[in-house]
């Protein structure tokens, strides 16, 4: 591993080698990398690195000034577990957002610092309700496929207000709501099997209960969880 050291501390750094192009030192927040000709000796990016100590503990250090952490943004839902929701700021051109150590980690650049971010804390997790939506549909859905024997034409996903899944008998496409996922797996895949079993039955009459107990017997404790929304 290559390090600088300074004072007590070892900061680790990446050398990338190249055909052709320059010596050069970048500093991505707190991650030193040196992009260097294949030639350059392992002894000179060391002595350069050295050399240009300075500027990368200065980089590093407004890095670090400029983070800040908010553990008060509340919890999101999702597969049936709940996250805090923490803010980074950084200097990054656009927001972010990754499920990352146990929480979410919601990551804006240093210009959104004085604007209200409740309105850009929503898009974000409406972003990743959509993101881990799809993922879960794509799963549950294959299964769904393999157990059933049949599949709708086509999906998608939208909000549908109190609505978590509808079904057009007409074009035989399933839309779900992005927020189913904030429940577990076994849910999401109750509420694919219960759209599924609509492409033979319309309505909810005998023959479609039949069939949804056929492939989930104890659908009862689904409906009773989810009986306060309309799929």
């Amino acid at each position: 591993m290559n390090i600088l050291k300074f004072k007590n501390d070892v900061i680790p750094y990446t050398v990338n080698k190249a055909v052709s192009g320059a010596l050069c030192i970048c500093v991505d927040g707190n991650e030193v990398v040196v992009n260097a000709p294949w030639y350059v000796s392992k002894k000179h990016i060391q002595e350069v690195i050295n050399e240009k100590k300075q500027w990368i503990i200065s980089k590093i250090e407004k890095y670090n000034q400029n983070q800040y952490i908010y553990s008060n943004k509340g919890v999101i839902s999702l597969l049936g577990n709940e996250y805090p929701v923490c803010v980074f700021y950084k200097n990054s051109v656009a927001p972010t957002i990754n499920l990352e150590n146990g929480k979410v980690e919601v990551i804006l650049p240093t210009k959104y610092k004085k604007i209200e971010d409740s309105k850009i804390l929503q898009i974000l997790m409406e972003k990743i309700y959509f993101k881990v939506c799809n993922n879960e549909l794509e799963r549950a859905m294959e299964k769904a496929r393999l157990l059933l024997g049949i599949a709708p034409e086509d999906y998608c996903v939208k909000e549908l207000g109190n609505n978590l899944a509808t079904f057009s008998f007409e074009t035989k496409c399933i839309t779900f709501n992005p927020t189913i996922a904030a429940y577990g797996q076994d849910i999401i895949d109750y509420l694919v099997i219960h759209e599924f079993c609509h492409l033979k039955y319309k309505i909810h009459s005998k023959g479609f209960w039949k069939m949804i107990e056929k492939y989930c017997p104890d659908y009862e404790r689904y409906e009773k969880l989810l009986e306060n929304f309309k799929f």
